[in-house]
């Protein structure tokens, strides 16, 4: 995983929607970077993520 402390939420697109801790692995992708953050909890208490995500690196398709 890269971290790059560069990147602000000017750069990120969120995604629609609010997600469980388990929908992650359908939701991120390689070559991309994300922020998740906490957004509250489902009604039967299950914790909400919030998911912001940059637009893929450009030389993702070289690198796959």
């Amino acid at each position: 995983m890269k971290i790059d402390a560069d990147l602000s939420l000017d750069d990120l697109k969120r995604l629609p929607g609010l997600y469980r801790r388990w929908e992650l692995n359908d939701v991120i992708e390689p070559y991309r970077n994300y922020q998740i953050e906490d957004a509250g909890a489902h009604a039967d208490g299950t914790p909400l993520l919030a998911i912001y995500v940059s637009a893929p690196a450009p030389d993702a398709r070289e690198a796959a």
